[in-house]
């Protein structure tokens, strides 16, 4: 049987990259207004297609109340997204069959590492920077290091990408570096807000424990 779900988990990565361009999964528009008069638990089940396993490690790792506002994490808070398509990756990578074979604390400490407690930061709100160019030290110019729910650290900042050969002039992205894991990545799609909190998605090539 979990023979099966591994093919099923390949087939949907397979079919999942040859319908995105540069590897990176539509997670929606952002839109400021849409979903502000919901909770983000309510926005996520708007939306199963992207954060149906999310919502399932929530309810295992009893953590539904975070995204409801009711939490130690409090009211409003900021949400770096891992999408369905990041989880089975994480499935296929440490060979479980569905997300009832995570264990619930590892549920718990892979979501609390995308949290940001007790504060909405949008796009704009966070620092810019530059990444770092010595392979010793992940850690760059500007930005902010921030102190994520699970206890972990994140330098976080924003950078313009080379637009048409010109430096800087493309849209401004959010960049995700990890002192611990020392990898980094970066968010696909903005500013989701909703009436406790916003979500960043993050971009298709993330893996959960990347952070």
């Amino acid at each position: 049987m979990k023979i099966l779900k591994y093919i099923s988990l390949i087939l949907v990565l397979l079919l999942g990259a040859g319908c995105t361009d540069y590897n990176v999964i539509d997670t929606g528009v952002t839109d400021e207004t849409t979903h502000k008069d919901r909770t983000l638990w309510e926005y996520f089940q708007t939306d199963p297609y992207n954060w149906s396993m999310l919502m399932e490690m929530a309810e295992r790792a009893g953590l539904k109340n975070v995204f409801e506002g009711t939490s130690e994490y409090g009211s409003d808070i900021t949400v770096f997204g891992m999408t369905n398509h990041s989880i089975r990756r994480y499935l296929l990578e440490n060979e479980f069959g569905g997300v009832s074979d995570i264990p619930e604390e590892d549920c718990r400490q892979l979501i609390l590492k995308t949290i940001l407690p007790k504060q909405r930061v949008l796009l704009e709100g966070f620092p810019k920077g530059r990444p770092s160019s010595d392979e010793n030290n992940v850690i760059g110019s500007g930005g902010k290091t921030y102190t994520m729910a699970a206890g972990n650290q994140l330098w976080i900042y924003t950078f313009k990408d080379t637009y048409q050969g010109v430096a800087e002039a493309g849209p401004a992205r959010v960049y995700l570096v990890s002192p611990d894991t020392r990898k980094s990545t970066y968010v696909a799609s903005h500013n989701i807000q909703t009436k406790t909190g916003v979500v960043h998605s993050l971009q298709y090539n993330f893996t959960p424990n990347d952070l």
